[in-house]
Parts: C-alpha cells; sequence; structure tokens
C-alpha cells in the first residue's frame, strides 16, 4: 500500500499545532533551566564530599513525592483544567528555585539545605509531572501522538544536553549559583506558554467526576488491562535499577574519572546528545507498537553494560552516548504505547502510575545505585543496572507475541 505523504513518519508533525509549539517552547527553557540546576547541584555536593550516597540522598528526596503522591496527582490531573494546573505548578517550582539560588549564593550551600529545597521542588514536580505527560494527547490530533510524545521525550532529552553545557560554562566562569537563578527564571516560559494556549483548539477529553475511589479505579484498571500491566511490570524493574542517569552520570565523571568542570559537563551533554537523537528516533514512528518495547530494553541494557567495563572517560562517552540512545528509545515508546491504548478517562492516571514508576522509583533506584556505588564503584552500578534490563527485555520479547500491530498477546 502507497503512503502518503501526509502520513509518513515525521518526527516533528505534532509542531504544525500552534497549542503544541507553545507547549514545546515552555518546555524547552524550563527544562534547560532544569538540568542547569541538577548539573550544578550535582557538582557543589560531589566537589564538597566525593559522596556517592550525599548525591544519592538529594537525587532521592527530589523524587519522593512524586512516589508518594503521584496516583493521587494523576487522578486530580484526570479531573483539572491542565494548563491552569501547570501554571499553578510551575509557578510554586519558580519560587522554591529562587529561594534555592539565594541561599547557594550567600553560601549556604551544605548537603542538609539543598535536600530540604530539593524536596520542595519535588513536591511541585509531583503535580506538574502527570498532568504535562498526559496534555499531550489534549494538545494534538491522534494521529500526531506519537510525535508529540516523542517530541516530548526529546525536550527532556536535548535540554539535558544544552543545560549541562550551560552549567559547565557558567561553573567555570561566574559560579554553581548562577545556574540556580537561571533555573528560577525558566519557569516563566511554561507560565507565559499555558496563558497563551488557544482554549477552543484543544482535543479535550470527558473529565473525570470527583470521588474518592479514583486512585484505586486506576490502578484495578492498570492491573486487569494487559496493554498497560505489561509496560508497567517492566518499567518497575528497569526504572529503579538503570534508569538513573541523572545519579550515575555525574558520578562516573567525577568519581570514576576524576573530571574537572568541563569534561563534567560534557558527561551529561553527551548523554543528551544520544538521549535526543533516541526521542526524535521514536517520534519518527507512525506508531507505537509493543515490539519497540522489548528491543529498546535489550538494546538499552547491552550499552549500559559496554559502560561498566569502560576503561577510560574517552571510551565511556561514545558508550554513555549509546546507553541513552536506547533508554529513550525505552523510555518514548512505553510512554506512547500507555497513552494509546489507555482509556481517556483514564489517561492521566495511567501517565501518573508511568510517572511514578520512570520517576517515582528513583528514590528507591537512587540510595540502592549510590549505595553500591560507594561500597564498589559507579560503574558496578551502572553494570547492576545494564543486567536487570537485559534479563527484562529477554522476558519480556519471550513472555509476549508482539503483533505488527502492536498489540500484546499471551503465547
Amino acid at each position: 500500500m502507497r503512503i502518503s505523504r501526509r502520513d509518513r513518519p515525521a518526527p516533528f508533525r505534532a509542531l504544525r499545532v500552534r497549542n503544541y509549539r507553545l507547549f514545546f517552547t515552555g518546555q524547552v527553557l524550563s527544562v534547560i533551566g532544569t538540568w542547569t540546576q541538577n548539573t550544578a547541584v550535582a557538582w557543589i555536593v560531589l566537589h564538597q564530599s566525593d559522596s556517592s550516597l550525599s548525591l544519592g540522598l538529594i537525587v532521592a528526596l527530589q523524587f519522593t513525592p512524586l512516589l508518594v503522591f503521584g496516583a493521587w496527582a494523576g487522578a486530580i490531573a484526570d479531573r483539572s483544567d491542565k494548563p491552569t494546573m501547570l501554571q499553578f505548578t510551575n509557578g510554586a517550582a519558580a519560587v522554591i528555585a529562587l529561594a534555592t539560588a539565594v541561599a547557594v549564593s550567600s553560601g549556604h550551600q551544605s548537603t542538609p539545605l539543598l535536600a530540604v529545597m530539593a524536596l520542595l521542588g519535588g513536591c511541585a514536580n509531583a503535580f506538574e509531572t502527570p498532568t504535562r505527560s498526559s496534555m499531550a494527547a489534549e494538545l494534538v490530533p491522534p494521529a500526531d501522538l506519537p510525535s508529540a510524545v516523542g517530541l516530548n521525550g526529546a525536550i527532556m532529552t536535548s535540554s539535558r544536553l544544552v543545560g549541562a553545557a550551560i552549567a559547565g560554562l557558567l561553573i567555570g566562569t561566574i559560579g554553581a549559583s548562577a545556574c540556580l537563578y537561571v533555573n528560577a527564571v525558566s519557569f516563566l516560559a511554561v507560565v507565559i506558554a499555558m496563558q497563551r494556549l488557544r482554549r477552543s483548539e484543544l482535543f479535550t477529553v470527558g473529565r473525570a467526576a470527583a470521588g474518592k475511589a479514583q486512585i484505586r479505579q486506576g490502578v484495578r484498571y492498570a492491573l486487569h488491562e494487559r496493554e498497560v500491566r505489561l509496560p508497567l511490570a517492566a518499567l518497575a524493574v528497569i526504572g529503579t535499577l538503570a534508569l538513573n542517569q541523572q545519579l550515575t552520570t555525574p558520578l562516573l565523571a567525577r568519581i570514576t574519572f576524576g573530571s574537572g568542570p568541563t569534561m563534567f559537563a560534557a558527561f551529561g551533554s553527551v548523554s543528551g546528545a544520544g538521549a535526543l537523537l533516541g526521542a526524535l528516533t521514536a517520534a519518527s514512528r507512525r506508531n507505537a507498537g509493543a515490539a519497540l518495547i522489548g528491543r529498546a530494553a535489550l538494546l538499552f541494557g547491552l550499552a549500559a553494560t559496554g559502560v561498566a567495563v569502560a576503561p577510560r572517560a574517552e571510551m565511556a562517552l561514545p558508550l554513555l552516548a549509546l546507553t541513552s540512545f536506547f533508554a529513550s528509545m525505552y523510555v518514548a515508546a512505553t510512554n506512547t504505547r500507555l497513552q494509546h491504548v489507555a482509556d481517556p478517562a483514564f489517561r492521566a492516571r495511567v501517565v501518573a502510575l508511568y510517572a511514578i514508576l520512570f520517576l517515582g522509583s528513583t528514590p528507591v533506584g537512587a540510595i540502592i545505585v549510590s549505595a553500591i556505588s560507594e561500597v564498589a564503584t559507579p560503574q558496578v552500578a551502572v553494570g547492576v543496572g545494564g543486567a536487570a534490563t537485559i534479563v527484562t527485555g529477554l522476558v519480556l520479547m519471550r513472555a509476549t507475541r508482539f503483533g505488527d500491530d502492536g498489540t500484546i498477546n499471551a503465547n
């Protein structure tokens, strides 16, 4: 069958929609600021202590609220006006980031203070994440959803690349505190973008009614639907043990290879570059077939194992880019698949469960990874995650039959 030009795979198709362009621009600027701050905080902590556990604690606290409140936040998102919710959460995050910047620039750079501010920022993020992630389906027509979700992943990864580079420049010239002010200002981009949306052009679905059983209903729905349950189960393992680049990348750069500010930033940028290519590759697909989930997980694990045995930074960098490429493919495929198969009335709650397992598992994973890094080395921690991902990918591919139409069927 001949495919028309309009229906051909195109990673940037969603950008034809004005509302999505506004959303995309605001998120790019905001996430650049977030990764600029993340890189600076990692540098401050490791420069002061060289402690894997200290950095692991801060990363864990940053994502603990999502683990605790994620399901509730998803239920709220299902019955809320998403643009208004994003304005509120990003405004709160801007205030918290500004307070952190003022404290650090005043000389208060202790790990306990940074940990408290990370926890507060995580509270805003817990409600922002399911709202932002599930909003793609309201910004573009269904045919453009794979492009929108893939580009959302590209936002996170390309912004990581740029943010790490900006952080390296600022740390080496002005100081780490400048990175935190950049982050505080960047949240305003999302607030402005949400204010400029054309509400009449949103693809709004019916909102869930308020009720005490919403969270339980969402969990029951996810457990009952095989198309939702299997990708979430795989993500529980991989998210906990392998999707910890925010922690493992700076540990590899600073502790394993003893990098200065330039190489420290290079590790983050290279990882971001690989993830960007992976997200764009996922976005270019016409659909998010389940086959991509198992294959990407297997290749992700193999690449991570390569990083774990690399003897020099020059060898680790390209392998790190490859790891991020397949990790991004895996995450984008899982996210797109879940949004595609989920009932619209449960979509935000399913996305919240996805976020809990993807990001909310970080507190558990951060403690495990930092403890392994402290007792052994960061490369051993990466190797453990790689092995777990390989096994999970193989189990997925063996336990399920992946059809060309993307459905998951029992053998």
